[in-house]
């Protein structure tokens, strides 16, 4: 408004044509030419400040003119109040959001949007994230004790008769009895063929043919020299017969053949008869409970859960290929996921409509909640603005328009004021 334009050219303009025209018309008094020049110049420079006044008015007062003047700031609540309304019932209405948002086709952008690698990347980032910071945050030693003492007391509350008895049948239905008496078996072979082995033999029977020799006769005693004398007696040889066949009895127990399976089966009978006992159950029963105890429960699960952690926290979707850790393997699940999430959006015509009608109504709902803050935005945005810049604000959204008003002043009067003169004088002529 304080710029020179257009609009003050032709206002100019029409001032100097009513001066010039007041001059011929002193100079040419009888000139008709000068009367009509002098009637159309006036008629345009006081349409022209007319229209001036009355843009000027709606801003501030023009010459200091104080009624009904400078409208826009004097009526600055209503017209805060009415730009408002405008935004929130036009620009943000119901109607405008639902049709934009059906104008918006959001899956296909949508699919577009999370197809992209970069997409993928940064959304299983953040889901990492978050996991990294929950298995952090989590405190693995009371976890760790909550876990045992829980095992400890569903171990020790399993009735010792039912233990014994499970673990009979694992052991019969897997065949381990065999596989345990195989083993034992051939450990015993292989300290029995050591050459201690047949010198402890020798041993013993040396032993225990002095044994017999005190307490026989003298008789007895007498012919058992004798028999050591002339060599009747070899307790080395003896010992060697005795090594042979204890490794031959070995090696028939450590094969399948029916002195195993007869030997395996008294076992099992003895072991069955065994269990029956209360003296024995009462045994299992404090070994159930002393081992469950002694177990070290908390340590381990404790290792296991930081070796987890450690394992989680590795997790890098860049390094997606490597299954070898539990990272690994979380970003590759993670990763199939999304790209069965992905797949199913694009093919499932079932899961598309619930997740468009769910962005609709989410899309929606937010805009429409959105509805209000708009106009409050708008409201305090307008009461802080001052006068001259709501005048600023208002003139230069519309400031071509208030000029060719003010032109059209000087325009129309000067037409009007011809038609008027040209009437003036038919009449009178």
């Amino acid at each position: 408004m304080e710029r020179w334009n257009r609009a003050d050219n032709t206002l100019l303009f029409a001032a100097l044509c009513f001066v010039i025209a007041a001059g011929v018309k002193i100079l040419n008094p009888e000139s008709i030419f000068a009367e009509g020049f002098l009637f159309v110049s006036e008629a345009a420079m006081v349409g022209g400040i007319a229209d001036w006044f009355a843009v000027t008015a709606l801003f501030k007062k023009p010459l200091g003119f104080p009624f009904h003047t400078a409208i826009l700031p004097n009526r600055r609540n209503e017209f805060v109040n009415a730009s408002v309304e405008m935004v929130q019932k036009e620009f943000f209405s119901r109607r405008t959001i639902f049709k934009k948002i059906n104008e918006l086709n959001l899956i296909p952008k949508l699919l577009e949007y999370l197809e992209k690698n970069d997409t993928k990347k940064f959304l299983i980032g953040e889901i990492l994230i978050v996991i990294k910071k929950y298995v952090s945050s989590v405190k693995k030693d009371v976890i760790a004790r909550i876990a045992a003492k829980k095992i400890r007391r569903e171990f020790s509350d399993i009735p010792t008769k039912n233990l014994i008895d499970e673990i009979g049948n694992w052991i019969k239905t897997n065949d381990k009895d065999r596989e345990i008496f195989t083993a034992i078996i051939k450990k015993i072979r292989t300290e029995a063929e050591k050459p201690e082995t047949r010198t402890k033999l020798q041993n013993i029977l040396e032993e225990f043919a002095q044994e017999k020799t005190k307490s026989a006769g003298l008789f007895s005693l007498m012919m058992a020299g004798l028999a050591q004398m002339l060599d009747f007696v070899n307790f080395e040889e003896a010992a060697e017969i005795m090594h042979t066949q204890l490794l031959k009895f070995l090696d028939e127990l450590a094969e399948d053949s029916p002195l195993q399976r007869q030997t395996i089966n008294e076992c099992r009978l003895k072991i069955s008869e065994m269990t029956e006992t209360k003296d024995f159950q009462n045994l299992a029963e404090r070994l159930q409970i002393d081992f469950a105890a002694a177990l070290p429960l908390e340590k381990f699960i404790e290792n296991v859960l930081m070796n987890l952690e450690k394992q989680i926290l590795s997790a890098d979707f860049e390094k997606s290929s490597d299954t070898k850790n539990l990272g690994g393997v979380l970003v590759k699940i993670l990763s199939d996921e999304y790209d069965n999430i992905c797949k199913n959006l694009k093919n499932d015509g079932e899961i598309k409509r619930a997740v468009e009608k769910f962005i609709y109504e989410l899309t929606a709902r937010t805009a429409l909640y959105a509805q209000p803050m708009v106009g409050s935005i708008a409201k305090n945005a307008l009461e802080q603005m001052t006068e001259e810049q709501l005048n600023s604000m208002v003139y230069d959204k519309a400031e071509k328009d208030f000029i060719w008003i003010r032109m059209n002043g000087s325009i129309v009067g000067s037409i009007v004021g011809i038609i008027i003169f040209c009437f003036i004088k038919f009449i009178g002529g």
